[in-house]
């Protein structure tokens, strides 16, 4: 023990202590919003009869810190009852636990201007259950969901159940161009509506890797056109369009497994570590869904950090288009799908000049970036960045089977992208502005 603790050990036992030395009495969690005490109790791990020791104690602060409820968390002791007995304290100072996790906010053909907001928040009625919950809309599209979590259902074992319904109408569009009973159009509107239930279970098996498990089950309705409905292919070729979904109403499961190690030092700012992640899905169709991401960050000097992200994703099978690699979940300057509706028909610019302003739903994508991060100032973690300008370069891919083995093709699609801006920390968030979020108001 610390020489804190001994002087205190040996003022609580005069005469010489028990030879089992002090035993813990209780344990009391303090500066806690009502009803959260006794959870935090429980997560610190300590028990009454415990004998008291400073490492144990130490390891029970980590977990309470790690439940990002708390700024800070200092244990200490107090005076028990009888003699050989102590009082484990620990003192809390709250943060704020509600945090804004996404702003949706844009403007682009067909649909003019949507808007939506995404909150969460880790304990908010103080009984160990977290709570999300989003929305986003514009004229004819809609999409909400709310989702309650629970850390620690078992050893180990944390929980999280959500609920999901969108009202869309997707835009589809075809690489040169789409044709309506003969007659071109800007785009061609498939009406759906989707609601959904998915429970997840998630694993922390050995220290910094956690799996993840988890089933959807989804009900499917959409209206395909009932006029003929072609695509003009790069080669002028017409066929009729694949829009990935069946007319009328159906059920769709979806199972998926994943792998994530994570040893970044912040999660919001990371200056150094690494974070990887492997995902499988797997549903009626049938089809697969693969997803892997790597990123790595590097200190330099003056605080700088450097940032490799590596992604590759494939599916195989017949998935529906909503599972496919969207465009814009991959191109800063194209709108990413917000809780799963896409708002527009919009084209990658085509820096590269290699196909990808062609690609909407595709069954191959591929990510290879770095960004430069400079801080600017300090934030509510004095340890941490506030304030950072990022630079950032990537190189794209997004295809199908069928461009990528065709001997005549121009090969696989690909195509640059730039982006610089400024992120900020704050205490409901991290918040972001930059080149990429231009476009999203605006509309070439």
């Amino acid at each position: 023990m610390t020489a804190g603790l001994w002087a205190l050990a040996l003022l609580l036992a005069a005469p010489p202590s028990p030879p089992d030395g002090l035993v813990i009495e209780r344990v009391t969690v303090r500066g806690v919003r009502l009803g959260r005490g006794a959870a935090m109790v429980q997560q610190s791990g300590l028990h009454a009869g415990d004998p008291v020791d400073d490492a144990a104690v130490a390891e029970a602060r980590a977990r309470l810190l790690e439940t990002g409820l708390f700024h800070t968390v200092q244990p200490r002791l107090e005076r028990g009852s009888a003699r050989g007995q102590a009082v484990v304290v620990f003192e809390c100072d709250e943060r704020t636990t509600t945090s804004i996790d996404a702003i949706h906010l844009g403007h682009a053909r067909p649909t003019e201007l949507w808007g939506g907001l995404e909150i969460s928040d880790i304990d908010p009625l103080g009984v160990g259950l977290s709570a999300e919950a989003g929305v986003v809309g514009a004229r004819d599209q809609q999409a909400g969901r709310l989702a309650v979590g629970r850390a620690n259902l078992f050893e180990g074992v944390d929980l999280r159940v959500q609920g999901r319904f969108l009202h869309g109408e997707e835009p589809f569009v075809g690489p040169r161009g789409q044709r309506l009973g003969g007659e071109d159009v800007a785009q061609i509107f498939v009406p759906y509506r989707r609601a959904s239930l998915e429970g997840q279970l998630r694993f922390a098996f050995v220290p910094l890797v956690h799996a993840t498990a988890g089933l959807r089950l989804e009900y499917l309705d959409a209206a395909l056109p009932t006029r003929a409905a072609t695509q003009v292919d790069a080669d002028g070729s017409e066929h009729p369009f694949d829009f990935a979904v069946d007319d009328g109403a159906g059920f769709l499961a979806v199972g998926a497994f994943g792998l994530h190690h994570d040893t970044r030092d912040d999660p919001a700012f990371p200056t150094r570590g690494r974070r990887a992640s492997f995902a499988l899905a797997a549903g009626a169709g049938p089809f697969a869904r693969f997803l892997a991401g790597f990123e790595q960050y590097w200190s330099l000097p003056f605080r700088h950090v450097l940032r490799l992200d590596l992604k590759a994703g494939a599916i195989m099978g017949d998935a529906p288009f909503f599972e496919r690699f969207f465009v814009g979940d991959l191109h800063p300057y194209i709108p990413e799908r917000a809780l799963g509706l896409n708002f527009a028909r919009r084209r990658g610019p085509g820096l590269l000049d290699l196909g990808l302003g062609e690609q909407r739903y595709e069954d191959f994508a591929g990510r290879l970036g770095f960004e430069y991060r400079v801080p600017l100032g300090a934030g509510p973690r004095r340890e941490h960045n506030g304030v950072e300008l990022f630079v950032g370069a990537a190189l794209l891919s997004l295809g199908s089977p069928s461009e990528i083995a065709d001997p005549d093709g121009p090969g696989l699609p690909m195509d640059a992208a730039i982006d610089v801006g400024l992120r900020i920390e704050s205490e409901i968030g991290v918040m972001g502005l930059s080149v990429g979020n231009i476009f999203l108001l605006l509309d070439p």
